[in-house]
């Protein structure tokens, strides 16, 4: 596989107290012994971080187990976001990050029931969303019937867009969404006479990620 090239973040020792581990589905007995790991490069994208670290070398571990929490909860706040099961492995990737926030990852080493010092404090910010569709208008092509119109998102890695409506200045709500990265069009025809009506359109990422909504279009019944 290859190699991811990251950018080395500087990473602080920190110690829990405490005999298990902060949270998650396995308690393991606390072994000091066990090495820790101390240096971790990562890669943060919109909705997912890389990881990677040097090759351990105490040949007692098993794998590694990787924490993640926000800088406002503290130590306290740490859960368990996924385990790599072997000693050899020296990369992982989190898939379950979200767009545009702060998270705090630290690692420990696991060996039979028992797990090291979280050895590793790193502070990551995942990327904020990219621009959205640049084109987008609406239509009223009968009396209760609209049809939004847009030009396909640029990035070729958009799959579907998401339609949100408000009716009457009310909050954005999920209408629709059109499969396809050059898919262009939406009819909405569950709409009434005498309301007024803004929508968005919001282009989504084969991984999930979102880009900005595009303007606001408006129109009155």
């Amino acid at each position: 596989m290859k190699k991811l090239t990251l950018s080395l973040l500087v990473v602080t020792s920190i110690i829990f107290s405490g005999c298990g581990t902060i949270k998650g589905a396995i308690i393991y007995e606390k072994d000091r012994t066990l090495e820790t790991i101390t240096q971790v490069r990562a890669l943060p994208m919109q909705t997912s971080v890389g990881f990677e670290w040097k090759k351990l070398e105490d040949s007692r571990i098993h794998g590694v187990n990787i924490y993640r929490g926000y800088p406002s909860q503290g130590t306290l706040g740490f859960k368990r976001v996924g385990s790599v099961d072997s000693v050899y492995a020296t990369h992982f990737v989190d898939n379950t990050a979200k767009q545009n926030t702060e998270y705090v990852y630290t690692f420990t080493t696991f060996s039979l029931g028992k797990e090291s010092n979280h050895g590793a404090l790193l502070n990551v910010k995942t990327r904020t969303a990219e621009a959205g569709v640049s084109f987008a208008q609406v239509i009223q092509v009968a009396p209760t019937v609209v049809k939004l119109l847009w030009r396909p998102h640029a990035n070729q890695s958009v799959n579907r867009y998401i339609v949100e409506r408000s009716m009457n200045n009310s909050q954005w709500k999920a209408i629709g969404e059109v499969k396809g990265h050059i898919a262009a069009e939406y009819v909405d025809t569950f709409i009434h006479s005498g309301n007024h009506y803004k929508y968005r359109i919001i282009a989504k990422r084969y991984d999930n990620a979102l880009m900005q909504p595009s303007k606001t279009m408006a129109i009155s019944l």
